[in-house]
């Protein structure tokens, strides 16, 4: 896969050297042991395991959401459409509703199958050990050249439920680095002044926050400098079709910037999964989750 000469986000280059950058830990030898799996993201916040999903299933999902992607011209047909090459322009505006054009991209039957059912559902069975129940809402990510994720946990932006819930990032076709590949700050989790600080922000409470959104930084160098750790990532040239990653609600991630030299669009999901028995967010679930819609949650 693609690899550019240096890695970047927001365009901060990291450092690669041995105490700033590794790899991530894989968890694939111990993905039938619930309790091995447990007492391991104790350890790291995270579990990568290679070759976890049905690669049928993730890429049938692919050509659902490059099929749509296509209906508004936002694929050069002049690649094979699976390559997911940017054509620079678009017609979604020229929709009636786009936001309903958003929401069927996100939610249609390709998708919701990879990540409400079969072995992401099977996986997190085994891992939290009862019955489990996916957040209603799914959230694709088609990042273009250019575009990046700053660094934040998650519970900043769903945290109004149990804490006991996980994000998994699921790469729908290989994400090398080039791509936008996503990195992990190494023992992030353990940082109990951040959890308390920073963890504890509800982006839509409506209360102003030293961070001033849900990013705590968009420089990884500064976070790295605060908080110690090394940046981690898949090793052999970045993720692929059928990999699993998943993470607590506070482990700090960001991503590389999508510097794709064909202009391809980065294609990932990050959907959450908790205990059925557990209390749930209710921004994220029911048949219209109203997630951070202040008008449709007071409507």
């Amino acid at each position: 896969m693609d690899s550019p000469d240096t890695f970047t986000s927001h365009g901060v280059e990291f450092s690669r050297d041995a105490e700033k950058f590794g790899w991530l830990t894989e968890s694939s030898d111990i993905r039938e042991d619930g309790g091995a799996l447990r007492a391991r993201m104790a350890k790291d916040g995270y579990l990568f395991i290679r070759d976890c999903l049905d690669k049928d299933v993730v890429t049938g999902a692919r050509r659902e959401i490059l099929e749509r992607l296509a209906s508004v011209d936002e694929i050069d047909t002049s690649h094979p459409l699976m390559d997911a090459v940017a054509s620079g322009t678009s017609t979604r505006g020229k929709l009636p509703d786009t936001r309903a054009f958003g929401n069927d991209l996100r939610n249609g039957p390709a998708l919701t199958r990879l990540v409400h059912e079969g072995n992401v559902i099977s996986f997190y069975e085994t891992f939290l050990g009862g019955e489990v129940r996916p957040f209603d809402h799914i959230w694709l990510r088609n990042v273009r050249v250019g575009g990046a994720t700053g660094c934040h946990y998650d519970v900043v932006y769903m945290g109004r439920g149990t804490h006991n819930l996980y994000t998994s990032w699921i790469p729908i076709g290989d994400v090398p680095y080039c791509d936008g590949a996503l990195m992990i700050l190494e023992d992030s989790h353990t940082h109990q002044d951040l959890r308390e600080g920073y963890g504890a922000v509800d982006v839509d409470s409506g209360k102003p926050n030293p961070w001033g959104g849900g990013w705590f930084s968009r420089n990884p160098v500064e976070v790295q400098d605060q908080f110690g750790g090394r940046w981690l990532t898949a090793d052999d040239g970045g993720f692929r079709l059928g990999d699993l990653l998943v993470f607590s609600m506070f482990t700090m991630h960001c991503s590389l910037d999508n510097v794709s030299p064909v202009n391809r669009i980065r294609i990932t999901s990050d959907t959450r999964y908790q205990l059925a028995s557990e209390p749930a967010d209710e921004r994220w679930v029911g048949d219209d989750p109203v997630g951070h819609d202040i008008n449709k949650r007071s409507a």
